[in-house]
């Protein structure tokens, strides 16, 4: 941090003088860079920027000394203030030179005892180069943390946390609409994020980093130059510092070139959404999921419709996000073959009629299932409502795909929840083993033989039109499989056995990611 006048008189060596600010008590606060010791009545061309001056007042008692005039040269060398020790006491300083000083807004500064000029140029040199090492060291991590980061094209998540971690504040960064994507620091992200979109246009966008609005924030922009998607952000007041600066300014750089080096076909905004809704299946606080949920851009309503959908093939989630996200919604890729959406509501009726108008709006063949739960009336009944919109999707169902919920489901969702238990394994194995065990591909063929019965409701006209063929082929493949079970399928009992053993055999295979044989 930046030594300023205000620091230098706090030195228990400036202290010992007893400063008195005679002028621009309100200016204390610039930075000082030098420290310099001088009796000239003209100080032109011998002082840097922010210099610091000391003098015992010697050039006062010339004949002719016009305050107006020295206060002028010391302005315009580079002067950030005067420091005077008057060496006749107790004489006080010429109220020509106060005058002057004020009337300029000129730091003025007295001390009312003595001290030693040499002292306080060590110590303050002292300090302004250890202050400049500092922030050499800081570049350089920087620019170790970011030039990794960005080659990497890691997340934002990643970028925003080594920049909070440089400069111990907390940082946001959020799109052109002002909605955060994602942030990092000390904080919860409630406070942090509280009332973001409506906070966040109090501060125009600008074309380079720039302290403004209301709450001091400092802001710098995210994106090529004539592309700016965003910006970053740095929610506090202490933020005005040169390494802040410094250290916002190569987390956006890491940020451009990441999002021209990435793959990924997810937006910046989408992977941030998706964010959030991977961490409402794992649980959140409240407090937590309204604030980011609202950052987002997810407005406020009576109720909240949750949606979860499977693409019929691999790779085709951000197409499925891009046919059922509305304007007013959030939505992101929860994992491989699963996305989902949120969509704000003013009534159940009104929930009913939006999903199905999403589902209507997808193209055929682009989605393989929707999972449907809620409404819910708060943001912190969505996790709940979220894993039971996934168990709806991942359950296999017959038909063309269409909106389902868990009451929908009926045994196949039973069965999907306990599709791990050891005891329907158990079940499954003894009542399919005798197909099961026979060799390939004889097996495979065979239990889809009986898939088919059991999917063709035990009509065998429906069964053999399935497997296209005539009734008494049908008959004598049936009867091959009652043979080889040892069963009689026209039993109501041992129908419903068999059917569940099917049902929970291709649960099984889905969730151990393989196909049912």
């Amino acid at each position: 941090m930046d030594l300023t006048l205000r620091d230098v008189l706090e030195l228990p060596v400036m202290a010992a003088g007893s400063p008195v600010v005679r002028s621009a008590a309100d200016r204390v606060d610039v930075p000082v860079r030098s420290v310099h010791v001088s009796e000239l009545s003209d100080v032109a061309g011998t002082l840097t920027s922010d210099v610091l001056v000391l003098s015992i007042g010697r050039a006062f008692a010339e004949p002719g000394f016009d305050p107006v005039a020295y206060v002028r040269s010391l302005r315009e060398a580079g002067a950030i203030g005067l420091v005077v020790d008057p060496w006749e006491r107790p004489k006080a300083l010429p109220s020509g030179l106060v005058q002057a000083a004020r009337a300029v807004r000129f730091p003025l500064v007295e001390l009312r005892g003595t001290i030693r000029f040499i002292e306080v140029t060590e110590i303050v040199h002292a300090r302004i180069v250890n202050a400049h090492y500092e922030r050499l060291r800081l570049a350089e991590r920087a620019h170790e943390a970011f030039s990794t980061v960005g080659s990497a094209s890691q997340a934002p998540d990643a970028v925003l946390a080594h920049a909070a971690d440089l400069i111990g504040l907390p940082v946001v960064l959020e799109d052109r609409t002002h909605r955060a994507l994602a942030f990092a620091g000390a904080g919860s992200a409630e406070s942090l994020l509280r009332d973001w979109p409506a906070r966040s246009r109090r501060v125009p966008f600008s074309a380079a980093t720039a302290v403004g609005g209301p709450e001091g924030w400092m802001c710098t922009p995210v994106g090529p130059p004539r592309e700016r998607w965003g910006r970053l952000v740095v929610p506090a007041h202490s933020a005005e510092q040169p390494s802040a600066w410094m250290v916002l300014e190569r987390a956006a750089e890491a940020l451009t070139v990441g999002k021209l080096l990435e793959h990924s076909p997810l937006s910046v905004e989408i992977e941030a959404q998706g964010d959030l809704l991977r961490d409402l299946l794992h649980g959140a606080d409240e407090g937590s999921v309204r604030a980011r949920a609202r950052a987002l851009g997810l407005a406020a309503a009576a109720y909240y419709a949750v949606l979860v959908c499977r693409p019929a093939r691999a790779g085709q989630e951000r197409a499925l996000l891009d046919a059922v996200l509305t304007s007013d919604g959030i939505g992101g890729v929860l994992a491989e073959g699963r996305v989902a959406a949120v969509f704000p509501c003013a009534s159940v009726t009104a929930e009913k009629a939006l999903l199905e108008r999403v589902v209507a709006a997808v193209p055929a063949g682009l989605a393989a299932a929707f999972g449907a739960a809620g409404p819910v009336r708060r943001l912190g009944e969505l996790p709940a409502a979220l894993q039971e919109a996934v168990h709806v999707a991942d359950v296999e169902s017959p038909g063309a795909p269409g909106l389902r919920r868990a009451g929908d489901l009926g045994v196949r969702g039973l069965l999907w929840w306990l599709r791990e238990h050891p005891r329907l394994h158990e079940f499954t194995e003894a009542q399919l083993r005798p197909l099961l065990t026979l060799p390939e591909p004889r097996a495979s063929r065979t239990f889809a033989t009986l898939r088919a019965f059991v999917e063709a409701g035990y009509s065998m006209t429906e069964f053999a039109k399935a497997l296209n063929l005539s009734r008494p082929a049908a008959y004598s493949r049936l009867a091959t499989i009652e043979r080889l079970l040892g069963v009689d399928l026209s039993d109501p009992d041992t129908r419903l056995s068999v059917h569940l053993a099917v049902l929970a055999h291709g649960h099984r295979d889905s969730a151990s990611g393989a196909p049912a044989q």
